[in-house]
């Protein structure tokens, strides 16, 4: 191999290499920081959510009376806690992939660095073997004069080529010192996150035992029993009649609606024409609902919302559940209830959306859920309960993401939750519906 060849082309060959792979590592660990940065964002939502609650819990006095809200706080509080070990986990699989990353690039830097280091001692070896004692040397003792240009032309550019290798590995120590840096920074910030996870477990495990202490205090308390289980049962008992009265009174409407639709088909056919007209006039007006809701708009609502099944968004900007649905045991008393929908922690008086197309079919207040708002979309409808505020009107039509109104504050039935159910023909578990 000649020395013009031995220099160029495992220049070439590295050049490129490390241009794509500096590209490609670029652009994941960007990719990851970005994830990271979302992650965070979502760990401090819920550590300002767990630090209200931590103020509830503090505030909460001994006495009967104030135990069991005392209990209902601890009780969202925890949820929020475990919300937030699962997000710092998360949060740290990201560091740790950020981290195989570094490693994995480090490794490949420094394979190439042991090339150029390894080519660049060849090159000064084969100078070592093939040189005269001085270039002048060399120089002198060619045989022509073009001889002697052409060895003062390869000295030249061998002599430049050796610069150039050593400037590349100095270059390339640089990226290589760099990377480790931004190694060190991502050990430095899995281990703060690590710690963070210990810390929050460790709170956690007190919320725990304290919420323990809080349960034999109400235990002790017996004679409530029977108020909770009746306070529980005329809740269930209210939003099914709510619901009932609703589809029924739909049911009625749609009755009469088809007969309507009968009488104007016999009155178009009406052959005297003053007559006709007056009869078509009195059943021409829907009875059913505002015109602006038509079949075809719902038949596509519950189209768009049996699609939606596992996607729909949440209605308000938390997946905290503090209360599911079905049937639950009362960790204090061990009896048996069935909720019919699922309560959501939220910040006092947040925004509460609309999850999918639909109208407003009902207004009601509701025993034990304050203010209820319930949304046809076709056959289905969904429940928004506990609001502080309501800023739509019944038969208002709604695109998803549409406000309703306002979520539960301390003052409220449920305190800072919202209540949200979803029924067709029988109720369904909303966290089958709402977005993983």
């Amino acid at each position: 191999m000649n020395l013009r060849a031995l220099i160029l082309i495992p220049l070439f060959i590295f050049g490129c290499v490390t241009l794509l792979c500096a590209q490609t590592y670029e652009e994941k660990r960007k990719d990851i920081l970005s994830k990271q940065n979302n992650t965070r964002a979502e760990i401090n939502v819920l550590d300002a959510r767990i630090k209200s609650y931590q103020k509830r819990v503090a505030e909460a006095e001994a006495k009967f009376n104030r135990s069991y809200k005392q209990y209902e706080n601890l009780n969202g509080l925890i949820a929020l806690q475990d919300d937030k070990i699962d997000n710092l986990s998360t949060e740290q699989k990201q560091i740790e992939e950020e981290i195989n990353l570094t490693e994995a690039e480090i490794k490949v830097r420094q394979e190439e660095l042991s090339v150029l280091i390894q080519n660049y001692k060849k090159i000064l070896l084969f100078a070592y073997k093939n040189s005269r004692s001085s270039n002048l040397e060399m120089l002198l003792t060619s045989q022509s004069f073009n001889e002697m240009l052409v060895r003062a032309k390869y000295l030249k550019k061998f002599e430049e080529q050796k610069a150039k290798q050593a400037e590349q590995i100095r270059r390339r120590q640089n990226e290589l010192d760099e990377i480790k840096i931004d190694l060190k920074q991502s050990l430095n910030r899995n281990q703060i996150v690590l710690q963070e996870i210990q810390s929050e477990k460790q709170i956690l495990n007190g919320q725990r035992s304290q919420q323990k202490q809080t349960v034999e205090s109400i235990r002790s308390q017996r004679s409530d029993l029977v108020a909770e289980l009746t306070k529980s049962r005329q809740q269930k008992e209210a939003l099914q009649n709510a619901f009932t009265n609703l589809i029924a009174e739909a049911e009625r409407i749609q009755e009469l609606e088809n007969e309507r639709l009968v009488k104007l088909a016999r009155a178009r056919e009406i052959a005297d024409e003053n007559v006709r007209n007056r009869e078509v006039a009195k059943y021409s007006k829907s009875l059913v609902r505002d015109a602006a809701v038509s079949n075809e708009m719902l038949i596509d609502n519950e189209r768009l919302f049996i699609a939606s099944k596992g996607a729909l968004p949440w209605p308000v900007d938390s997946k905290t559940v503090s209360k599911n649905f079905g049937r639950t045991r009362n960790p204090i008393y061990g009896t048996v209830t069935e909720y019919l929908g699922i309560n959501i922690v939220t910040d006092p008086a947040s925004s509460v959306k609309v999850v999918s197309d639909g109208y407003v079919s009902q207004i009601s207040p509701i025993n034990g859920f304050g203010d209820v708002v319930f949304v046809k979309h076709g056959g289905y409808y969904t429940a928004y309960g506990n609001l502080s505020r309501i800023d739509v009107q019944k038969n208002q039509v709604l695109n998803s993401g549409d406000r309703i109104g306002l979520s539960g504050v301390a003052q409220s039935p449920l305190g800072e939750n919202i209540l949200f159910v979803v029924r067709y023909k029988d109720y369904q578990n909303p966290l089958n519906w709402l977005q993983k």
